[in-house]
């Protein structure tokens, strides 16, 4: 009977000691992805990729801003409209084209000298 008692409560603190130490392995594992992500929070190559995806995003915008505007050429102009209504359609769609052009040209002019910066810093490493 006293066998089966000590057996008993050493297999309660053995159970106890590994739930111990599975909850500070769990703890540790938890602070280190947490210093692992502060680290690449401040990384450059992180910071630099997370403005690589908003440019990337803000181009996405501006070609589906282009081709929503060149999907009107395509469609054939109403046959009954006036030649007036048809002028200033094609007149609408030349300037919406312009300033989506204008657009990109503006968005491309800003990141130039960001990526060469970005390379002279790299080659300096």
């Amino acid at each position: 009977m006293l066998v089966i008692i000590s057996v008993a409560f050493i297999a309660i603190v053995a159970t106890l000691a590994a739930r111990y130490l599975l909850v500070k392995t769990r703890l540790t594992e938890k602070a280190i992805d947490a210093a692992i992500a502060r680290t690449l929070r401040t990384s450059p190559v992180m910071t630099e990729l997370r403005d690589l995806r908003e440019l990337n995003g803000v181009m996405r915008n501006i070609l589906t801003d282009l081709v929503e505007n060149e999907e009107l050429a395509v469609r054939n102009p109403d046959e009954h409209s006036s030649p007036t209504t048809r002028k200033r359609w094609v007149a609408m769609r030349e300037a919406r084209r312009r300033e989506i052009y204008g657009e990109a040209i503006l968005l491309l002019r800003q990141t130039a000298p960001t990526r060469t910066v970005a390379k002279v810093v790299r080659a300096a490493d």
